[in-house]
């Protein structure tokens, strides 16, 4: 019974949750973008969807993949779960992950609001579901004579294990096969300092896994797509 008001204020804030675009930084192999800027009321959570209003009245959806944030004090880069009006270290300010999209979709002055809170031009059933589970996001990929593809890139959520089956998809939730992870390799270092894991997770590893995985024809995987567990 205790968790019911905790429930409906997360629910409260997020219906209210407004993020003034300043900047938009494109991704390398068309990942998406990091659109930059100041959430002035609300919080904005990993894996949130939300509708993306222009200056001229336009809208379109959004998935919210990453967060991350400098510490106005310290000025070191973290990643976070959520972006905050309040938050201390932040004054508001956020760099959002969004895959899909590019560029010139996003301009300084617009804004991003909650689903409901405004008309909206695209159907919201073509937004890629949340990956609970795991999801994965491909930077790179080789192929490994008799051993499998090797995938690299970044763990947006949840953790993955040897030995689990992943599906890998265009989108979270769009499975086109499965396979599975025969080995894990993390980055544990930004100078490049590779060390064999047990799981692939959010942390320890900030700077990257390689998944090498059962699957021989590398060419069936794609940079900027997904590996996931819904």
């Amino acid at each position: 019974m205790k968790s019911l008001p905790f429930g409906k204020r997360k629910k409260e804030e997020q219906k209210n949750f407004n993020f003034q675009v300043e900047g938009v930084i494109p991704l390398e192999h068309g990942m998406g973008v990091l659109v930059v800027g100041q959430i002035t009321e609300g919080v904005i959570r990993q894996g949130d969807r939300a509708v993306c209003v222009s200056g001229a009245g336009e809208s379109f959806l959004c998935a919210i993949e990453g967060i991350g944030y400098v510490d106005h004090q310290t000025k070191e880069r973290h990643h976070s779960k959520e972006a905050r009006a309040d938050g201390s270290s932040t004054s508001g300010y956020y760099a959002l992950m969004v895959p899909g999209r590019h560029k010139t979709d996003f301009r300084a002055g617009d804004r991003l609001v909650p689903i409901g809170s405004v008309p909206l031009e695209e159907p919201v059933g073509g937004m890629p579901r949340h990956c609970k589970g795991f999801l994965f996001c491909i930077k790179d990929i080789f192929s490994i004579e008799g051993v499998g593809t090797v995938v690299v890139g970044t763990v947006l959520n949840g953790s993955v294990g040897i030995g689990d089956e992943v599906s890998f998809g265009h989108a979270p939730g769009e499975t086109v096969f499965t396979c599975k992870i025969k080995a894990i390799d993390g980055k544990v270092s930004e100078d490049g300092a590779i060390a064999p894991m047990e799981r692939a997770t959010e942390a320890p590893c900030r700077y990257g896994y390689s998944l090498t995985v059962d699957e021989p024809e590398s060419r069936r995987f794609r940079v900027g797509e997904y590996l996931f567990i819904l």
